[in-house]
């Protein structure tokens, strides 16, 4: 509407301006000139006006439509904004970890679970006789695990502050899987040393073997588990060719015969690093020694039991393919620490006057990887109860073994960086202290998802 009155009255002024211009004598040559300027002007002037009614349309339709999309919107909740960063740091940087597991095993010769119980596929011996050539086919997810890594911020003294969380699934009760507590274990680290606190591995036997069972060789050679324990870990440096480091602690066994005694059990154990014939070698020695109660209530009346052991390992980078792997053991009550029967003497009559039952075991392995994707492990292990005198009790020599001896082997296929494929083949042999004898055969498969 605008535009056309502007263009007319445009019109309008120029032709006055022309019939004054034309009027105008010949001699009035600074007029006529003075006009043509202010004509001109004039021109420019109507060029920016007609610019400026251009914007304010422009403006004025864009405005217009912004209204309408804020009305469109205002029918709709607002997008929740994504947080920032990982949600789980708070004021400590938090990485979660783990994986999921479905494992599925044959045996030969394994204990019908009760109607109660929940399938395992865990397995650390033979049954007895009793169960002796009852086949099983179990599936389980028991061994998923779920962990987090957590870093705080570095101390004003240089120090380094982390710590570890992880359960599994392995706390049984009823038909139902429950959360059970693998670690839980704080850990302040200088450059030459450093205090760990909390459940982890117990430090004075570090080796485990690379299986798949979720028995982890327990009792059948692999000493030590995961403990309640405080340790002070020394880098020593470079000495006679190659690296030392200690760890000296105590450890809480989670046995009440053994918290009764009021005393802990110290360990210590000692690594060498160093080369053979220029690949990596790694030379360990640690032990233990504590006391246990053979009364539950009152062990200042009844007389007290040594619990002790030596451990020895070694791994060696044979090849770049090739790895060695073996840890040894002796002591006596040892069954808290996963070496001997898990079953302990149960009579009281000869509760008080027996000796600790002493044991010894280790295992040997062999791990060769050929390609990226593909592991494929070989061993054997060995838990040899070598005291039969110190159980005099029949009920007991029926509970407790006296030699368990087991051979793997596992192939490993990683289908990507975060899923893997396995087979095994594991066979036990157990003798028991009453003369009995079983063997089971177990085929793994194993699918795991790691994140």
């Amino acid at each position: 509407m605008f535009k056309p009155f502007g263009r007319k009255c445009c019109c309008v002024i120029l032709a006055a301006w022309g019939m004054l211009f034309s009027a105008l004598p010949a001699g009035a040559e600074n007029t006529r000139q003075d006009v043509t300027s202010r004509m001109a002007r004039l021109e420019r002037d109507n060029a920016a006006l007609r610019m400026d009614v251009a914007m304010l349309k422009d403006e004025r339709v864009k405005s217009a439509q912004a209204v309408a999309a804020a009305v469109a919107l205002s029918a709709y909740p607002p997008a929740p904004t994504a947080p920032a960063g990982n949600f789980l740091k708070t004021k400590l940087d938090m990485d979660l970890y783990g994986y999921i597991k479905a494992d599925a095993v044959f045996a030969t010769s394994d204990p019908a679970a009760s109607a109660a119980a929940n399938s395992s596929v865990s397995a650390t011996n033979a049954p007895r006789a009793t169960w002796g050539h009852q086949r099983s086919f179990n599936i389980s997810g028991q061994d998923t695990r779920l962990g987090l890594n957590m870093k705080a911020p570095d101390m004003d003294n240089g120090g380094k502050l982390s710590g570890k969380f992880e359960m599994d699934l392995f706390a049984n009760s009823g038909a139902t899987y429950q959360p059970r507590l693998r670690l839980a274990y704080g850990q302040v680290e200088y450059k030459k040393w450093a205090v760990t606190a909390g459940q982890t591995w117990d430090f004075f036997a570090p080796l485990n073997p690379s299986i798949l069972n979720p028995g982890a060789l327990f009792r059948g050679g692999n000493l030590g588990a995961r403990h309640p324990q405080v340790y002070l870990t020394n880098r020593w440096g470079h000495a006679a060719g190659g690296e030392v480091t200690t760890k000296v602690g105590v450890i809480d066994s989670d046995d009440p015969l053994q918290e009764n005694s009021g005393v802990p059990v110290g360990g210590a154990y000692v690594d060498y690093v160093s080369k053979i014939l220029g690949r990596s070698a790694t030379f360990g020695l640690g032990g233990i020694w504590g006391r246990n109660s053979t009364g539950y209530l009152n062990s200042h009346s009844t007389k007290n039991n040594n619990i002790y052991a030596v451990t020895a390992g070694v791994t060696v980078q044979v090849t770049d393919q090739v790895a060695f792997k073996a840890e040894g053991f002796s002591g006596a009550k040892l069954d808290d620490f996963m070496g001997g029967s898990p079953t302990g003497i149960s009579n009281t009559t000869f509760l008080a006057a027996s000796k600790p039952i002493r044991v010894r075991g280790g295992f040997m392995e062999l791990c060769f990887v050929p390609f990226k994707k593909i592991e494929t492990s070989a061993g054997v292990g060995l838990d040899d109860v070598n005291d039969n005198t110190t159980i005099p009790n029949l009920a007991d020599r029926q509970a407790i073994w006296g030699l368990n001896r087991t051979y793997y082997a596992n192939l490993k296929y990683n289908l990507s960086k975060d899923m893997l494929v396995g087979l095994e083949y594991q066979q036990f042999t157990t003798h028991w202290l009453d003369g009995v004898t079983n063997i089971s055969n177990r085929i793994q498969t194993s699918l795991i998802y790691k994140f």
